[in-house]
């Protein structure tokens, strides 16, 4: 299973979640809550953001995309 970072819309709002997909590349789930940048170390914390950046890239995905 692989997952990334994708911008969720809520109710009108927007929020970072972490999403899983299947083998075949559909979501499979993603997290109940967004997710926030957190690290041990300045590198990390700016591959994390990095991460998040890109799914500001990839199209916005319905809250109920992961049935």
């Amino acid at each position: 299973m692989s997952w990334n970072y994708r911008v969720i819309s809520t109710n009108g709002e927007l929020a970072i979640h972490e999403v899983f997909y299947r083998e075949d590349g559909s979501v499979s789930g993603y997290t109940d809550t967004p997710v926030y940048p957190r690290a041990s170390s300045i590198q990390e914390l700016s591959e994390e953001l990095r991460r998040y950046a890109e799914a500001l890239e990839r199209e916005v995905l319905p809250h109920e995309a992961a049935a």
